[in-house]
C-alpha cells in the first residue's frame, strides 16, 4: 500500500516539477501581468437623472446629453477652458470674401464657413467619416426643421451643405423668411450630433426624430458612431431596466491620430439612483468613482469629508458651465385655466413676491446665485445684468399696491383672494371673465425635491398679495408634454445652453414656438434684436444686441428666472487621477456635454489591490509542490527503513 502511495505521489512530483519548470520566471511574470491586464478598469458615474432617450432628437435632459455626448462627435468642441476646439471639424473659419466662389455667388462675409475634417475617424461599424455623412447631417437638419427640432438653434439659419472634397464642407447660412444668404455669427460652434449617413439615409425625418430608439439591433455594436466611447450589445436593456448604462472605450478612437491623446481606462458606467441615500453609501463604499450631488447631498458628503469620517473624497462645487437655470415659466400663450396671467402688471407682482435669494439660501443651501437674465453670470462674455433702475425687486408691499392699481381687488367674498375687476386689463382684453380670481396652477418635476419646496414656499408669498397658487407634481416627461401643449398657467423648469448665446436666445423666440420655445413667448423688439444678433460678424456690436435681448426678456417677465445653480459633485481621489482643478478649467467638468469632454483623456486608473492577489495563488501552487515533496522524501525514507526490516520474512514484501 505504501509503495502505492509512493509511486503515485512520485508522478505527482514529476508531473507538477515538469510543468513548473517548464514555465520560466518570465511566464509567471507574464501570467500575472495577463490576469491584471483581464480585469477591465471602469469610470463609475452616479446620477439621479436616467438618460431620458438614446435618440438624440428626443433626449431632453442633462444625463441624455452627456450620454451622447459620451458616444457621438461634433464638428467642434471645447477645450479645458471653454474655448472652441476641433473634433471632427479640424478647422473651421468663415469663407474670406475674397474666395472665388463668394466672388461668384454674391454671398456676403460670414454666410458661407468651411469645415476641414479629420481623416482618421470610422464608424464603430468600420466604415470610414467623410464630407458625405456632414453634408447629409446638416442637409437633412435644415430641410426638416420641424420634424428635427433638437437642434433647431443651428438649423434655422442653415440654407445647405456642399461638399468641396472627401474632408472638406462649407455650410451656406441665410435668412429662412426672406430666402436671402446672411452671416451667421454662431456657426464656429455647431454642436450637432454627426449620425451615420450610410445606415440612416433611407429613414425620413419624421421616423428619426419621433420614431427612432436611437439603435441598430442587427449590428454588433447597436450605436453607431464616432465618439470616444461605444455602445455594448446590451444598450437597449439596460437603458430599458433604467440603473445603469454601460460603454466601452473605443479602441479606434480619432483623437490618438489627430491629437495624440486617449483613454487610459476600459470602460465607462452610467449608474441611476433613485434617491442620494444610495448614490452617497455607492460613493462612500468606492462603488461610483464620481457623483452629481443635489445640494443637500453634497452638503451631507462634504461635512464628513471635512470631519475625515468620508476619506479618499474630493468635492467641487461652482457655477454650471452648462448655463442651467431654474425658472418660474408663466405661459403667454391665450389658453390654460387662468390667462389673467397675460397681463404684464401680474407677472411683474409674481416676481416682486419671490424672494430668490431667500430661494437661494434656503432651497440651494447657498450653492446657486440669484437670477436675473437668460444668459448666467458664468458667461461672462454674453451676460447682461439688469441695472439698479431695472431690477425688479423682492417686495411685497409694492406688489400689492400694483395689483391694486391695476384694478385687482379682493371683492364682496372677503377671500383674501383678488378678482379680475372691469377696470382690469385682463377683462379689457377678454382674457377672462369680470370676477375671475387671481388664482393660478403650476407644474414641477418630481426629481427634483427641492422645486416643491420652492413651490409650497410660493404657496406662501404669493397668498401675502392676494395670489392663490396650486401645484402640481409630474415626471419630468410628463411636464415636457404638457408643456408643449401650452395650455398651462405656471411652471418650475430649466435650461441649459452653449457657451455661444446664439442658442439661449433662439429658444426664447417666436421662430422657436412649437419647438424648443416652451412658454410661447415673443416680443417684435427682442426678435428684431435677437435677428441682428445672428447676423452681426463684429463682436462688440454683436454684444449689444445679445444685451439687448437680455433685457427685453426680462422685464417681459415671461419668465421669473429663480437661481442659477451650481454644479455640485463629488469625487473619489483614490481610484483615479488626474480630474484636475475644474475652477481653473471649466472644461473639465463632468457637466461639459457638448462632446469631446477632454477629462476623458486625462484620467488614470490608479492601482487598486486585487482581492485575491495572482500571488497568492502562485504561492500556494508553490505550497502543494512543497508539500509533495517532503511527502515523497519521508515516504520513501519509511520504504527504505520498512525493507530492512521485513527483509527476512518468508513472506516476502
Amino acid at each position: 500500500m505504501q509503495k502505492g502511495v509512493l509511486r503515485f505521489l512520485s508522478v505527482c512530483l514529476v508531473v507538477v516539477s515538469v510543468t513548473v519548470l517548464s514555465i520560466p520566471i518570465a511566464g509567471v511574470l507574464g501570467i500575472v501581468a495577463n490576469v491584471e491586464a483581464a480585469r477591465p478598469t471602469e469610470l463609475r458615474v452616479g446620477f439621479l437623472q436616467e438618460v431620458d432617450s438614446l435618440n438624440p432628437y428626443l433626449g431632453l435632459n442633462d444625463a441624455a446629453y452627456i450620454f451622447y455626448g459620451l458616444v457621438y462627435d461634433a464638428l467642434t468642441v471645447l477645450d479645458n477652458d471653454m474655448n472652441p476646439t476641433s473634433d471632427l471639424a479640424k478647422e473651421v473659419w468663415a469663407v474670406p470674401e475674397s474666395d472665388p466662389r463668394l466672388v461668384a455667388s454674391g454671398e456676403p462675409y460670414g454666410s458661407v464657413w468651411q469645415y476641414n475634417l479629420t481623416s482618421s475617424a470610422k464608424w464603430t461599424d468600420g466604415e470610414p467619416f467623410t464630407s458625405d455623412d456632414v453634408v447629409w447631417n446638416i442637409n437633412i437638419n435644415a430641410d426638416n426643421f420641424v420634424d428635427l427640432w433638437a437642434y433647431q438653434p443651428y438649423a434655422y439659419f442653415m440654407s445647405f451643405a456642399e461638399k468641396i472634397s472627401d474632408y472638406e464642407v462649407r455650410i451656406h447660412y441665410y435668412d429662412r423668411v426672406t430666402g436671402d444668404p446672411e452671416p451667421a455669427a454662431f456657426a464656429y460652434l455647431i454642436s450637432i450630433p454627426m449620425l451615420p449617413k450610410h445606415m440612416l439615409q433611407n429613414f425620413d425625418a419624421s421616423e428619426i426624430g419621433f420614431g427612432w430608439d436611437g439603435t441598430f439591433p442587427d449590428e454588433e455594436i447597436p450605436i453607431v458612431s464616432t465618439g470616444p466611447f461605444m455602445a455594448t450589445e446590451n444598450i437597449l436593456r439596460e437603458w430599458s431596466t433604467g440603473d445603469k448604462i454601460t460603454l466601452e472605450t473605443n479602441p479606434n478612437y480619432h483623437w490618438k491620430a489627430d491629437k495624440g491623446v486617449e483613454i487610459k481606462f476600459d470602460r465607462i458606467i452610467m449608474n441611476f439612483y433613485k434617491d442620494t441615500t444610495g448614490m452617497v453609501l455607492a460613493l462612500q463604499n468606492g462603488d461610483l468613482d464620481i457623483a452629481s450631488l443635489p445640494p443637500a447631498a453634497y452638503l451631507e458628503v462634504k461635512s464628513q469629508v471635512d470631519a475625515q469620517t468620508m476619506k479618499n473624497v474630493t468635492c467641487f462645487a461652482g457655477p454650471k458651465i452648462t448655463q442651467y437655470w431654474t425658472e418660474i415659466g408663466i405661459n403667454m400663450n391665450f389658453a390654460g385655466p387662468n390667462p389673467s396671467r397675460l397681463d404684464p402688471v401680474v407677472r411683474t407682482a409674481m416676481a416682486m413676491a419671490t424672494n430668490k435669494q431667500y430661494i437661494v439660501d434656503q432651497f440651494y443651501f447657498g450653492l446657486a446665485d440669484p437670477g436675473t437674465t437668460a444668459i448666467p453670470p458664468v458667461n461672462t462674455d454674453w451676460h447682461y445684468e439688469p441695472t439698479e433702475d431695472e431690477l425688479i425687486k423682492y417686495n411685497l408691499t409694492v406688489a400689492a399696491q400694483m395689483l391694486t392699481d391695476a384694478g385687482y381687488i379682493d371683492g364682496t367674498d372677503s377671500d383674501t383672494i383678488r378678482e379680475c375687476t372691469a377696470s382690469s386689463l385682463a377683462v379689457q382684453r377678454g382674457w377672462v371673465t369680470e370676477g375671475k380670481a387671481l388664482s393660478y396652477q403650476m407644474l414641477l418635476r418630481r426629481e427634483y425635491p427641492e422645486e416643491k419646496n420652492i413651490a409650497e414656499y410660493l404657496v406662501t408669498e404669493w397668498a401675502k398679495i392676494g395670489i392663490n397658487l396650486e401645484f402640481t407634481i409630474l415626471d419630468e416627461a410628463e411636464l415636457s408634454t404638457q408643456v408643449y401643449y401650452y395650455n398651462y398657467d405656471t411652471m418650475i423648469w430649466y435650461w441649459s445652453a452653449d457657451v455661444d448665446p446664439n442658442y439661449q436666445l433662439f429658444v426664447l423666440t417666436k421662430l422657436a414656438w412649437d419647438g424648443w420655445n416652451d412658454n410661447k413667448y415673443s416680443n417684435p423688439l427682442y426678435e428684431e434684436n435677437y435677428t441682428d444678433a445672428v447676423h452681426e460678424m463684429d463682436r462688440d456690436q454683436r454684444k449689444v444686441f445679445v444685451d439687448n435681448c437680455q433685457r427685453i426678456h426680462y422685464l417681459d417677465v415671461a419668465y421669473v428666472i429663480l437661481a442659477y445653480a451650481y454644479q455640485t459633485y463629488a469625487w473619489r481621489d483614490d481610484t483615479f487621477s488626474g480630474w484636475g482643478d475644474w475652477a481653473a478649467d471649466p472644461g473639465r467638468s463632468m457637466d461639459n456635454f457638448w462632446m469631446g469632454n477632454p477629462l476623458f483623456f486625462d484620467l488614470v486608473p490608479l492601482q487598486v489591490e486585487e482581492e485575491e492577489p495572482p500571488w497568492l495563488a502562485i504561492a500556494a501552487a508553490i505550497g502543494v509542490i512543497a508539500a509533495v515533496a517532503i511527502a515523497v522524501v519521508l515516504l520513501r525514507k519509511r520504504g527504505k527503513k520498512k525493507e530492512e526490516e521485513i527483509s527476512g520474512s518468508p513472506l516476502g514484501e
